[in-house]
């Protein structure tokens, strides 16, 4: 047909490095992920009440939900719950590590190892989600920004269309209006 197409995604060479250098606790990272708790008020509202410029995620994922089968759904439900044992045990593993070391000092009883244990994950949680949100679903908005403006001026493009998903969509969105295309 002689329509040009090309892939804007981002390759995953450096994805690990990315996400161990965002996991590290370093001063900047705990500072980033406190930021993003106390941005989280904003962040829901937007989400709820997305802007007229911006994608309705949210109501999308309503109106395609109702379009998936039952096996679909089947399918989600298993993946989130192997998801959800998989990431359980990685946090259980070393926040049993880290409480059995307290334990050791003897700044904690038995009795309260399964509290001790609690507050361990629930802080490693909250340092994690933001910082892995940031190394793996923001970064690829940034390159995939990067690249559609690298594509639409290597081939000329007065016109083009980008096929996104959704949760990038507006990320990108937001990139193309701050700094052009």
């Amino acid at each position: 047909m002689g329509i040009p197409c090309t892939c804007i995604d981002v390759d995953l060479n450096r994805f690990w490095s990315r996400l161990g250098s965002a996991v590290l606790p370093t001063p900047c990272n705990i500072l980033n992920s406190l930021w993003a708790w106390l941005g989280m008020p904003r962040v829901v509202f937007q989400v709820l009440f997305p802007p007229p410029s911006n994608v309705d995620v949210f109501g999308g994922m309503f109106l395609h939900a109702a379009s998936f089968p039952l096996k679909t759904w089947f399918a989600f439900l298993l993946a989130g719950f192997c998801a959800s044992t998989v990431t359980s045990k990685i946090l259980e593993l070393f926040g049993t590590g880290a409480e059995r070391a307290v334990e050791g000092t003897g700044k904690v009883t038995k009795e309260q190892r399964d509290d001790v244990q609690t507050y361990i994950m629930l802080a490693m949680e909250m340092y994690l989600l933001p910082q892995i949100y940031d190394a793996v679903a923001a970064s690829r908005d940034e390159a995939m920004y990067r690249s559609v403006v690298r594509k639409s001026r290597e081939m000329a493009a007065n016109k083009f269309v980008v096929v996104v998903g959704a949760g990038h969509a507006n990320g990108i969105l937001k990139k193309a209006r701050t700094f052009g295309l």
